[in-house]
C-alpha cells in the first residue's frame, strides 16, 4: 500500500504493473478529503495528511496529468493496460478525456477505447439536490490505454 504523489511512485519498481485503475481529482471541484473521510478512516489514514492536486484551470491540470501518465508509463509493463476514470466538468464544457487521451498518448501509451457511462442517480442524490443530468459530473469517463512491448504498435 503506498500514499504518494503519483508523479512520484519511486516505491513501485518499473515495469511491474499490470493493471491501473484510477480516477484522479476533476480540477478543483471537489473537496476530496472530506467527501473520502469512511474510506480514509477504513484504511487508518487520516485524509488531511494525503496531500491531493486541486488545479483550478484546465492547463495546471493538464501538466499534472501530463506527469502522472509519465510515471504510470514507467511502472507498465508491456501488454499492460491503465484504465483512466475522469468525467465532465463545467456543467459538461470541459470533457476530461478529451484531454486524456492526449496525453496519455504523448506518455507512449496507446488509446485502447473509450467507455461513457451516463449516470443514473438514485433518490439518495436529492439529498444533494443533484437531479439526472442537471448538475455536478454527469457522466463516467473510462479511457483504456495499453502500453505495447518495444517494437510493437
Amino acid at each position: 500500500f503506498l500514499t504518494a504523489d503519483a508523479r512520484e511512485t519511486r516505491a513501485i519498481h518499473s515495469e511491474s504493473v499490470q493493471l491501473t485503475v484510477t480516477s484522479p481529482p476533476f480540477l478543483n471541484i471537489v473537496q476530496y478529503s472530506q467527501d473520502n473521510w469512511l474510506r480514509g478512516w477504513f484504511n487508518m489514514i487520516d485524509p488531511e495528511t494525503v496531500r491531493i492536486t486541486l488545479a483550478r484551470t484546465v492547463e495546471k491540470w493538464n501538466g499534472v496529468m501530463s506527469g502522472v501518465f509519465q510515471e504510470l508509463h514507467r511502472i507498465t509493463r508491456g501488454g499492460g493496460y491503465v484504465a483512466f476514470e475522469v468525467g465532465e466538468v463545467r456543467n459538461g464544457s470541459v470533457k476530461l478525456d478529451e484531454h486524456v487521451i492526449p496525453i496519455g498518448l504523448a506518455a507512449g501509451f496507446h488509446c485502447e477505447g473509450l467507455y461513457i457511462n451516463t449516470q443514473k442517480f438514485t433518490k439518495t442524490a436529492n439529498i444533494w439536490g443533484i437531479h439526472n443530468n442537471t448538475l455536478g459530473t454527469n457522466t463516467n469517463r473510462i479511457v483504456l490505454f495499453r502500453k505495447y512491448h518495444e517494437g510493437n504498435s
